[in-house]
């Protein structure tokens, strides 16, 4: 009796230390320790209003919301889509979320005619351009499916020779060079992939290219990857990728209103002054559509890299045996997009805001990209709100927007974010962002290296709905299995990506300087931007059971919980600094190779770094212990330097040409698309071989470290 009782009071006593015991969790390299924004007096409150938030997703209710998310193609600036806004603005509003629409008035176009393409000679035959009826999916006869078109392309009416450009990036060009062909005056071909098409669209241009065509080929999303649709998810014969051709890589959002909102009273350039758009027509076909070009295309053999998957050897063309005729027709109008914000107002700090975003627009169905986001954010909503019913107040609030006009160019995002510059400079806690929630069931992330540890210790706490493990296990199994042999037993952990761009995050961390991730569930998707992009490929092959739909919901509303609840701040700049170390020793050895190391201070940014690294240990121990001792005050303080950490990595100058873009570590490249090009100007300046340039680039990015070390070092004293 004495020995049971005794058990029992072991086993009270500890159950009651762990539950006064702040949770911890492991860094990304495993050997530090961060508590997990749980305080020693609230953590077994917050640990069960989370347990009770990831109970109420539902499988049922997510197929629900997709369905009539994707009932009709829903392209910005439609009355479709101002209906897929309504739905959502109603949905947050019978959960017990206020909500509202907020317009903006911007460029937006449209195809006004067919697109001709055809090809001239060796023969005459005008192609299709248009996507199949698939019998199995009702969906893709509906009339309301907007033709194939790259938004921005210009409206043109050319005929020349056709050159095959592989990818059309500035490597393929200089292969082209060196085979004796010369693209100007002429039509150009490229494959998707590899870049961002906007990029393939300026680089045409600049070699003097008077139209371009992009295909998708089949090596790359087609049949070579599996069986396509409807037999399988990959992309088919007559399927093209929709999608813009802004020159994101200078400035996203408007083309008219650069770094400002579009809305009444703002100046707005004229088209021919508006920096970010194309000058010659660009038009996307089908890899069907392209074996009719491809094929006949006589000179050089094609170089290395430029096979594709077509069952015939590639040449890359440049003569008079094979001309075609490309005629574009664009309607451009300053048309009405509508976002979607919704607020669950914070009990104790108003004025902090945990923002999540997706956007809501679509090419057409948008089943996965992007509504597969919204269904999951519109989960999170609902259980917010039953959690709002039993008496959860978040201490920040929660800020859900629903965007528009992304896949024209980060749109309604951007819009929303210059026109609350200052306001969110001031009170953002961090932005999450979803783009693709589903597409398959293995998870991934990018994000600013501060929120790794919120990442990992969400994805821990959420079941893998295939696996019945963690997603987190589940991350880390797939990661392994990729590794060589003598790396599998390596106890580092799956990679969380760089924030380049190409999403709704881009406005946020890179103009404005706010902590930002992205992330999903991907899987064999082979549809995107087409006509496919169902709910019955989703219900046959993304998805069909809606469960990861639910695990999305479940992951990306514990992080807003986390953010929105935690006496101390999850934001780790240990990690930050690690990282920035590890991308300066990489382009430390590119320099040596270009003979450039000579040209900048490599024991300046050496010692910053050092000195970052030092203060950003200091504020997490000294946040930690506060949030031990309980002391109000200081975790303010502490709270507001890690939150001022990475505004401090933005220049009001901006990057060398591109002012628009701020952050001095996180941009995309010139020429990387939506790929991120880490200490961007330092890093394009080696490439460039300019020694000026990188002298300067990294004097910007000492800068910025020193301020982030000051304000660590001012909030932890």
């Amino acid at each position: 009796m004495k020995t049971t009782r005794l058990v029992t009071l072991l086993f009270v006593f500890t159950f009651a230390l762990y539950q006064l015991t702040p949770r911890l969790v492991l860094s990304q390299n495993g050997r530090d320790t961060v508590l997990a924004g749980f305080t020693s007096d609230g953590s077994a409150a917050e640990r069960r209003w989370e347990e009770q938030f990831r109970a109420l997703p539902a499988p049922a209710s997510a197929r629900e919301h997709l369905r009539r998310l994707t009932a009709e193609p829903h392209v910005a600036g439609t009355k479709e889509d101002y209906a897929t806004a309504v739905y959502v603005r109603d949905q947050m509003k019978s959960y017990g979320l206020s909500a509202e629409l907020k317009e903006y008035q911007v460029l937006l176009p449209y195809p006004k005619t067919p697109t001709i393409v055809e090809l001239v000679a060796p023969h005459r035959e005008r192609l299709r351009v248009k996507e199949a009826v698939v019998p199995q999916d009702p969906s893709s006869a509906n009339p309301k499916i907007i033709p194939l078109f790259n938004s921005y392309s210009a409206t043109g009416d050319v005929t020349g020779s056709l050159v095959y450009v592989n990818y059309g990036l500035p490597p393929d060009y200089e292969a082209l060079k060196k085979a004796g062909v010369d693209v100007k005056g002429k039509i150009v071909i490229a494959r998707y992939g590899n870049s961002f098409r906007g990029v393939k669209a300026k680089v045409a241009e600049d070699h003097g290219a008077i139209g371009l065509l992009i295909y998708s080929d089949p090596l790359d999303d087609g049949y070579s990857q599996g069986d396509v649709y409807p037999k399988g998810p990959w992309r088919p014969s007559s399927s093209a990728q929709r999608g813009s051709v802004q020159y994101l890589f200078l400035y996203p959002g408007d083309p008219l209103t650069p770094g400002k909102p579009a809305v009444p009273g703002t100046p707005r350039l004229k088209m021919e002054d508006a920096k970010s758009l194309t000058h010659i027509p660009v038009q996307p076909i089908s890899y069907g559509d392209a074996r009719v070009l491809l094929e006949p295309l006589t000179g050089p053999l094609r170089p290395k890299g430029f096979q594709g998957g077509l069952p015939f050897a590639y040449h890359v063309g440049g003569t008079q045996d094979v001309r075609v005729h490309l005629k574009t027709d664009m309607d451009f109008k300053i048309r009405t997009i509508w976002n979607v914000v919704a607020r669950i107002e914070g009990e104790t700090e108003k004025d902090r805001w945990v923002i999540m975003g997706n956007h809501r627009d679509a090419w057409t169905f948008g089943a996965v990209d992007p509504n597969s986001g919204t269904t999951a954010m519109l989960e999170a909503a609902r259980g917010f709100g039953q959690l709002l019913k039993q008496g959860w107040k978040p201490k920040r609030t929660i800020v859900l927007c629903s965007w528009d006009g992304e896949e024209h160019g980060l749109i309604g995002s951007t819009e929303w974010a210059e026109e609350n510059a200052d306001e969110l400079k001031a009170k953002a806690v961090a932005y999450l962002n979803v783009d693709v929630a589903v597409s398959g069931p293995n998870f991934g992330a990018s994000s600013v290296p501060s929120l790794w540890k919120l990442i990992r210790a969400a994805a821990r706490d959420v079941k893998d709905p295939k696996s019945g493990n963690s997603v987190y296990q589940q991350w880390q199994d797939r990661a392994r299995e990729q590794r060589s042999e003598s790396e599998k037993d390596s106890k580092v952990e799956a990679a969380i990506g760089s924030l380049g761009s190409g999403s709704d995050f881009t406005p946020f961390l890179q103009h404005l300087g706010i902590p930002a991730s992205d992330m999903g569930f991907g899987g064999d998707y082979g549809v995107y931007h087409s006509a496919y992009d169902s709910f019955y490929w989703m219900s046959h092959f993304g998805d069909p059971k809606f469960v990861y739909h639910v695990a999305a919901a479940q992951l990306w509303g514990t992080m807003a919980m986390r953010l929105a609840s935690a006496e101390g701040l999850p934001l780790d700049y240990s990690d930050y600094a690690n990282q920035i170390r590890e991308y300066f020793n990489e382009n430390l050895k590119r320099a040596t190779e270009r003979n450039l190391a000579n040209s900048f201070d490599e024991k300046t940014m050496t010692d910053a770094l050092r000195d970052f690294a030092e203060a950003s240990s200091r504020i997490e121990r000294e946040r930690n212990r506060s949030i031990e001792d309980n002391r109000a005050e200081r975790l303010k303080k502490i709270n507001d330097g890690l939150i001022a950490v990475e505004r401090d990595f933005t220049d009001e100058h901006g990057l060398n040409g591109r002012p628009w873009y701020k952050h001095q570590i996180y941009a995309p490249g010139v020429y990387t698309g939506y790929a991120a090009q880490p200490l961007t100007d330092f890093s394009q300046a080696l490439d460039d071989r300019n020694s000026a340039n990188a002298k300067e680039s990294l004097e910007r990015i000492v800068a910025a470290l020193k301020r982030a070390t000051e304000t660590l070092k001012r909030a932890a004293d």
